[in-house]
């Protein structure tokens, strides 16, 4: 019986990791193609609900503690942008655009809902890779964060997600991302959630893959 949830297990694994290639790969061609851009831009808010769902519907641990890590990060994770957004004094001073939907305080919750992926995803890689160390792992994984976010803040400009004043990426901002991301990735090691096979890895690498395209290829390195 084991074996054959184990097979079940697997089998939901690699569908999950079919779907997160997937809608990478048309979500990629539709942000490149320029016809195509307004209606993918629209879908934003319902491709990050779907992969938060591939997340939490596939995970085969105790889902106690992955609630437990989902409320934490979303909750830290919103509420330091809020504060982000109203102080200036985090992150360095942005607004939001509309891309990423219904906003409360001034900030779209699905801000929320991405920190529990990029955090899951960059969590569950260094388990992958077997760095067992926690804070080796969190600090690894933070400056890996960092670097994903090297190529989004552009394209999330061009795309109306969130903007900068001036048009200028504070290196303040590129900080506070290595120390929210070491915080929530301890957080994340703290609980001891169980390790998914290739989920986390496709969907780091996923999203690491569509930034640096689009980043290449829609003009975004120099604000076009």
């Amino acid at each position: 019986m084991e074996g054959q949830n184990d097979q079940n297990d697997l089998k939901v694994k690699r569908i999950a990791v079919a779907i997160i290639v997937v809608f990478h790969v048309v979500g990629l061609f539709g942000f490149i193609i320029p016809a195509a851009q307004p209606y993918f831009v629209k879908l934003v808010p319902f491709h990050l609900l779907l992969m938060f769902a591939i997340i939490v519907f596939s995970y085969n641990g105790d889902v106690k503690r992955l609630l437990l890590f989902v409320s934490g990060v979303f909750l830290c994770g919103f509420l330091v942008e809020v504060l982000g957004v109203h102080t200036g004094k985090i992150f360095g001073s942005y607004y939001y655009g509309d891309t990423l939907g219904y906003k409360v305080a001034a900030v779209p919750l699905l801000m929320g809902v991405n920190w529990v992926i990029l955090i899951f995803s960059i969590g569950q890689m260094m388990k992958s890779i077997k760095i067992r160390h926690s804070i080796l792992a969190s600090v690894i994984g933070a400056f890996a964060l960092v670097g994903l976010d090297f190529f989004l803040e552009p394209v999330a400009m061009k795309f109306d997600y969130w903007h900068w004043d001036w048009h200028e990426i504070p290196v303040q901002n590129y900080v506070a991302w290595f120390i929210v991301s070491v915080i929530l990735l301890k957080f994340y090691y703290a609980l001891g959630l169980k390790q998914q096979k290739y989920i986390g890895v496709t969907m780091f690498a996923s999203q690491l893959i569509f930034f640096v395209v689009l980043y290449m290829t829609t003009g975004t390195n120099i604000f076009a």
